[in-house]
């Protein structure tokens, strides 16, 4: 029973080694305020959970193979500090059309995490 329960730990250990960032995606939340929005609005995106001091991209695909990063007015990059939150103030695309788009948030130390963004028509 013993060699069993060192075998589980030590594979535990391994995944966790091997795969960091399937376990580290399980604290990681991010809320994109407003969640919906005509091209052009303001938003904010914060996130906790990431690693701290982490450089983070913000991915939006526009339409299979067409990304644009989101980022911060007047930074270039977006940090998060050391308890691993973030805040990062952008727009939506002047492009973008009405629908639903994916928001991928990337940490250069393993973090991610994907949102939703809506776009709706200009009345």
């Amino acid at each position: 029973m013993k060699y069993l329960k060192n075998n589980v730990f030590l594979m535990i250990f391994m995944f966790c080694f091997i795969f960091p960032t399937a376990v580290m995606a399980q604290g990681i939340s991010v809320e994109i305020t407003p969640s919906s929005g005509v091209p052009e609005t303001a938003i904010k995106i914060s996130g906790k959970g990431f690693a701290s001091n982490e450089e983070i991209d913000i991915l939006l695909t526009l339409e299979e193979g067409m990304k644009i990063g989101l980022g911060t007015e007047k930074v270039d990059i977006i940090t998060s500090d050391a308890t691993g939150a973030f805040t990062a103030n952008t727009a939506i695309p002047r492009m973008a059309k009405p629908g639903q788009y994916k928001i991928e948030i990337i940490g250069n130390k393993g973090s991610q995490t994907v949102a939703t963004l809506e776009v709706t028509a200009k009345k």
